[in-house]
C-alpha cells in the first residue's frame, strides 16, 4: 500500500478555504493579523492557530514519541510567593550578573511586566536558574515578596536520577538547571522581529509609531514582514531611525515623509529599498543644516536620472555603490565611509553634480 505524500502547499490551501480572508502560512512566520481578520472581534482561539501551525509544520514534525497527556498541577514545576532570604544564586548554572543590563530594566520597570522567576528547590532554598535580573530589580523595587516558578526537587525519582545518568538527586538537578537556563536563553530563544515589535506598538497605539506609521501610508508604503510585495516597507528600524532625525524646529519625521515621496514618484509600485530612501534623507537633513534649498523639481530630475541610468530601486542603490568603490580604487582611497547610506550618499551627489548641476548640494566627502 502506498504512502501518502504530504503536499504541504495543497493541506494549507485546503485549510485557507475555511478562511474569507487568506493569510499567509509559512514556517518562520503565520501572519495572525490578516488571520484575525475573520473573527469579528479580531482575537483568535489558540486552537484555530495550533491548527495552522500543525497544517503549516506537516506530519513529520512533530513530538516524537508523542506525548501522554500531562496535567502540570501534578508534576514536579510549582508556583510560590517567597521571602528574599529564600533566593540564591548557585553561579555553576547561572551566568554573571551585568549590573548595567539590571539598569536597563529598571528604567523600563513596570509592575505588571515581570516574568516570573525560576528556580530548583533543594530544601529550603529557591535557586534561580533564570530570571536573576529580574529579581534583583524587584528587590531594588520594594517588594516584600517575590514570585518563582520551581523545580520541587523532593519530587524527582531515583529512577529519573539514573535515566539522567546521575547517582545524586542535587547534582541531577543542578544538570537539569543547567540545562534549562541553555535552553530558555540560548537554544530556543526567538527575537522579537522588527516588524512585530513595530505592529504592536502601532496596534497599542505609541504615538511616536502611529505618526511613523502614518508618514509611511501617506506616502503610499505599508509595513510588511516579507520585503518583496508591493509597496512593502520592512526596514522597520532603519526607518525608525531617520524618522527620528529632527529638523531646527524640533519635528520628526521630514525627511523621512520626503525619501519615501522621492520614491513613490519615481518607482511607484516597487518596495522601498533603503539604500535609497535613506541617503536621500541625509541629503535633504545635511542641505538645510548646511543651508542649501533643496526644491521639489531637485526630485523630480534624480528620479528621471536613477530610472534612465539604472532602472528599479535596486539596481540604482547597487550602481551607486559600484561607482562610489570604482573611484575609490582608482583614486587609490583605502579608507572608505563606514557605511553604505554614507557610500550612496556621496555617490548620489557626484551623479547629480556631473549629470544636472542646476542647484548646489552638500559637499560629497568623497569628489569626482
Amino acid at each position: 500500500m502506498k504512502t501518502k505524500v504530504y503536499n504541504r502547499q495543497v493541506e494549507i490551501n485546503k485549510y485557507l478555504k475555511k478562511f474569507k480572508t487568506p493569510f499567509e502560512m509559512k514556517d518562520d512566520a503565520i501572519d495572525t493579523r490578516t488571520m484575525a481578520e475573520n473573527y469579528d472581534n479580531g482575537i483568535i482561539p489558540l486552537q484555530d492557530i495550533a491548527d495552522a501551525i500543525g497544517i503549516a509544520l506537516g506530519p513529520n514534525k512533530k513530538p516524537i514519541p508523542t506525548p501522554d497527556p500531562y496535567d502540570p498541577r501534578e508534576g514536579v514545576v510549582k508556583f510560590a510567593y517567597v521571602e528574599w532570604n529564600q533566593l540564591y544564586l548557585w553561579p555553576r548554572f547561572q551566568r554573571d550578573v551585568a549590573p548595567n543590563h539590571l539598569y536597563k530594566i529598571e528604567q523600563d520597570f513596570d509592575h505588571t511586566c515581570v516574568i516570573v522567576p525560576t528556580a530548583i528547590k533543594i530544601g529550603e532554598q529557591y535557586m534561580l536558574w533564570d530570571g536573576h535580573h529580574t529579581a534583583q530589580s524587584m528587590k531594588r523595587q520594594n517588594y516584600t515578596a517575590f514570585p518563582v516558578w520551581y523545580i520541587d526537587t523532593d519530587m524527582i525519582t531515583d529512577d529519573q536520577v539514573q535515566e539522567a545518568g546521575f547517582d545524586d538527586n542535587t547534582e541531577y538537578a543542578v544538570w537539569l538547571a543547567g540545562q534549562n537556563m541553555i535552553r530558555i536563553n540560548s537554544r530556543n530563544k526567538r527575537k522579537l522581529h522588527a516588524y512585530d515589535e513595530f505592529m504592536i506598538l502601532l496596534e497599542t497605539k505609541d504615538a511616536d509609531t502611529v505618526k511613523m506609521y502614518n508618514i509611511m501610508t501617506s506616502a503610499g508604503f505599508y509595513p510588511k514582514r516579507n520585503p518583496n510585495t508591493n509597496n512593502a516597507f520592512s526596514q522597520i528600524k532603519s526607518g525608525q531611525s531617520i524618522y527620528e532625525m529632527t529638523d531646527d524646529y524640533g519635528v520628526t519625521g521630514k525627511y523621512f515623509k520626503r525619501a519615501l515621496q522621492f520614491h513613490k514618484r519615481t518607482w511607484d509600485l516597487a518596495p522601498a529599498e533603503l539604500e535609497v530612501w535613506r541617503p536621500l534623507a541625509l541629503l535633504y537633513k545635511m542641505a538645510e543644516v548646511e543651508g542649501f534649498a533643496i526644491d521639489e523639481e531637485f526630485d523630480i530630475e534624480l528620479g528621471k536620472l536613477f530610472k534612465k541610468d539604472f532602472g528599479d530601486p535596486t539596481s540604482t542603490q547597487l550602481a551607486l555603490k559600484e561607482n562610489y568603490y570604482k573611484v575609490l580604487e582608482k583614486k587609490g582611497f583605502t579608507q572608505p565611509r563606514d557605511h553604505d547610506q554614507w557610500r550612496v550618499y556621496d555617490a548620489l551627489i557626484n551623479l547629480y553634480n556631473k549629470s544636472i548641476g542646476r542647484i548646489q548640494l552638500p559637499t560629497a566627502q568623497c569628489r569626482w
